[in-house]
This record gives C-alpha cells, sequence and structure tokens, in this order.
C-alpha cells in the first residue's frame, strides 16, 4: 500500500476492506515504531506491512464489529498493547490479545519514537469511541485525526437513539472542530476531508432548528 501522507518525522498508510472500512498504519520514520488504527477484515497486507515495523500499540476507535473483525488475527501475530475506550471495552475483554490495556482516556499522550499521538474522547457513536490526533510534526504542517465512525465528511457517525445524538453533537464541535483548520480528517470508512470543511459543514447544520428526537444517519445538510 503507498503511503498516503508523509511528514517530516512519521508516514501514514490505509488499507481499505470489508464494509469500506479503513485500517492506518503510522510509522515513525526513525525508530520504525508503529501504531495500527483498527483492525477490519482481511488484515494480510495490514500485516505484512506493519511487520517491517516494530508494532508498539494497536488502537481502536470504537467497538463496532467490523472494525475488530480481524483484531484476532491481529493481535496474534503483534503482542503489542491495545488501546480502546473504557466503555467500549467490553467488546474485547474477553479475548486474548486484549493485553497489556492502553490508557486512551482524553487528553492522554502515546509516545511511540518520535511521534505523540493523543486521545479524544467523543462518545455518540458508541458510548467509547475515541479519536487518535497526530500532530503535525513541523511548523505550519498540518495534524492528521483519527475519527472512526464520529466524523465523516458530510456529517457525524450513525446514531442509536436521540441521546446519542445529542452527545456525538457535543463531541464533535467541542473536542474535534476546536482543532487547527488544516487537520486532515482520517475516518474510519471512506474519504477523507479536512476541519475547515467539516467545521464549515456543521455551520450549517447549527444555524437550523434541530428536530427533536433526532437520531441515526444525519448529515449536516
Amino acid at each position: 500500500m503507498a503511503i498516503e501522507y508523509q511528514g517530516e518525522l512519521w508516514t501514514i498508510q490505509r488499507w481499505v476492506s470489508g464494509f469500506y472500512n479503513n485500517a492506518y498504519l503510522i510509522t515513525c520514520k526513525s525508530s520504525n515504531k508503529s501504531v495500527i488504527i483498527d483492525t477490519p477484515d482481511q488484515p494480510d497486507e495490514l500485516i505484512a506491512a506493519a511487520g517491517e515495523t516494530d508494532v508498539n500499540a494497536i488502537l481502536i476507535t470504537h467497538n463496532h464489529w467490523d472494525h475488530l473483525e480481524g483484531f484476532d488475527v491481529v493481535t496474534d501475530q503483534f503482542q503489542s498493547p491495545v488501546g480502546i475506550g473504557a466503555n467500549d471495552a467490553d467488546a474485547v475483554a474477553d479475548k486474548d490479545g486484549y493485553r497489556d490495556p492502553i490508557d486512551v482516556s482524553q487528553d492522554n499522550i502515546l509516545q511511540v519514537g518520535e511521534i505523540a499521538i493523543r486521545c479524544i474522547e467523543t462518545p455518540g457513536h458508541t458510548p467509547g469511541s475515541t479519536c487518535y490526533l497526530l500532530p503535525g510534526d513541523t511548523p505550519g504542517s498540518a495534524p492528521h485525526v483519527f475519527t472512526g465512525d464520529t466524523l465523516f465528511p458530510g456529517g457525524p457517525g450513525k446514531t442509536g437513539s436521540p441521546e446519542a445524538f445529542n452527545q456525538i453533537v457535543e463531541s464533535i464541535p467541542n473536542r474535534l472542530l476546536t482543532l487547527p483548520a488544516n487537520t486532515v480528517v482520517m475516518p474510519g470508512h471512506g474519504d477523507f476531508t479536512t476541519i475547515e470543511a467539516s467545521a464549515a459543514e456543521y455551520a450549517v447544520f447549527a444555524s437550523k432548528p434541530r428536530e427533536a428526537g433526532l437520531f441515526g444517519d444525519v448529515t449536516w445538510q
């Protein structure tokens, strides 16, 4: 898989499988230490690429099965600590691969070589949904945020109740849209966008009266 983004300190690779699920590999150039984000099905190419690195962590954005279908295979291959939001951890708690749990609570920093990844709690799509921020590594360079199914181009992830929708609509403007405008949004499915574009889309939604009891598949338009 070709490199999607390359900074001074890191590279980002992506694989697409299953329900157009994205899995990512972030690698520190100087140390060759890496982080896997999400473990959907058909992880063979991800495993092959990650096998050329020193996998220091496997981070899960949320507990839905399509992001975990390759979990057993990946964690069998790499004996690495695993991070998942505390409120989603029941999905993997009884798995052999859930070892040395990583604290991914709000603003916790995971240091991997010269890379510092910040955890951002964004409940709504699931109670434990967590995004992971890779800062820009030179002045003015774009950060990248891995949003799972919390934020997509055009809207939030699907929610299962009005209460969950209220949560995600709190999470996105307060935890994600406050990031630098040039931040690249790398979701759990589909195409990338930016915080600048997402903020503009959200502003359209926020400017209109909200239907009472809204939830499910919602777009900002």
